[in-house]
């Protein structure tokens, strides 16, 4: 990943081989939806007190370097921005979670823990929402509908499962230091959100 020049680049876009093969034989790309994103920028820099007046409150925040594309939505549009281009919409359909950082915690004088239940909800409210979990780095999870990963597994490897709620635990006696990782929850159509997740050790009695 790099870093562009914001004084004179506008769009930086990354074409897929059939995207180059049409430019290269002078086809219209025939691009049909985009998405917006907000990754890399930093929003607590926005100042209020900025002593220039109203005009500069942003000024630190436009002033960041704009990231290069890359083409994993792992690095690049994690944070997207949601929006049909209607007109007079006062709110956008967003996630919303009570807790966005829980421990699974171990279980006193024994090798379990204790299960957590992370239970999103959508505004404006639908009923009986389903939504998708994604865990970025299952090794010592215990989740239903994903398979096991040892917690000593040498790579991160990460799952998806779908539902109203996604319960979570740590594999038993498996967790020998404390462990975070992060979930992305998405609904189509819906802004995201994102819960980080602590798991205590859990690998003895004491």
């Amino acid at each position: 990943m790099g870093i562009l020049d914001n004084d004179t680049v506008v769009v930086d876009a990354i074409l897929t081989k059939i995207g180059r093969q049409k430019l290269a034989n002078g086809q219209p790309l025939g691009i049909t939806k985009f998405s917006f994103g907000d990754t890399g920028v930093d929003y607590t820099l926005y100042n209020p007190d900025h002593p220039s007046g109203s005009d500069s409150y942003g000024t630190a925040i436009t002033s960041l370097p704009m990231l290069e594309a890359v083409p994993d939505d792992n690095v690049f549009l994690r944070s997207k921005l949601w929006g049909s281009g209607e007109r007079n919409v006062q709110n956008f359909s967003f996630i919303t979670v009570q807790n966005t950082s829980v421990t699974i915690m171990k279980v006193p004088s024994q090798t379990q823990s204790t299960p957590v239940t992370i239970n999103p909800t959508v505004f404006p409210v639908v009923p009986d929402a389903t939504f998708d979990f994604k865990i970025l780095d299952v090794r010592g999870v215990a989740v239903r509908g994903i398979k096991n990963v040892p917690f000593d597994h040498p790579d991160p490897a990460s799952g998806i499962v779908s539902g109203r709620t996604l319960e979570i635990n740590a594999q038993a006696q498996q967790i020998t230091s404390q462990k975070s990782f992060g979930i992305e929850i998405t609904r189509e159509g819906t802004a995201p959100a994102f819960v980080t997740v602590t798991m205590e050790t859990n690998n003895s009695t004491t």
